[in-house]
């Protein structure tokens, strides 16, 4: 079932769509985290692992993706964002990201990360926007414990 959306999601950011579900944009999410690493294009079987699914559902869901416009699928040499699919996705994470820092902070309760971008998916623009006026800046200590792996912000588009 998908979650409707605000049509100005968080702050102005780009909103999501009425038609994305939970399922893809946790894989938009993940294409996205993954493509920032060394090489925009992510493996089948890099996204296979990292999702913990097999390689065939994951390619089922990227030709889904990619009739949406929101990947480019090459079968054999992987997916990226379109740059649509990088706007949700940097809206997505920006959400997880309020979340986290919500729970961390305000609440002093450690949310793993994919339960953090279901409530984030879940929640309307309003309340992402209470949480984040409650947090301040969650980009500071919530990027760093969603992804330790990473030196840096995936959300660049969205911050600030």
């Amino acid at each position: 079932m998908a979650t409707t959306h605000s049509p100005a999601d968080i702050s102005g950011r780009t909103p999501l769509p009425e038609s994305l579900n939970e399922t893809e944009g946790w894989y938009l999410l993940t294409i996205y985290r993954l493509s920032n690493r060394d090489d925009a294009r992510v493996r089948t079987g890099e996204l296979a692992a990292e999702l913990e699914i097999s390689p065939g559902s994951v390619t089922e869901m990227l030709a889904k993706l990619s009739a949406a416009d929101f990947v480019r699928y090459e079968k054999y040499n992987g997916v990226e964002t379109r740059a649509r699919g990088t706007s949700i996705a940097e809206s997505l994470a920006w959400r997880q990201c309020v979340v986290v820092a919500f729970f961390d902070r305000v609440l002093g309760y450690e949310l793993d990360s994919r339960t953090a971008y279901r409530i984030g998916f879940s929640l309307p623009r309003e309340a992402i926007g209470r949480l984040e006026r409650q947090v301040g800046s969650p980009r500071p200590d919530a990027c760093h414990r969603i992804r330790p792996d990473s030196g840096n912000c995936f959300v660049t588009a969205c911050a600030e």
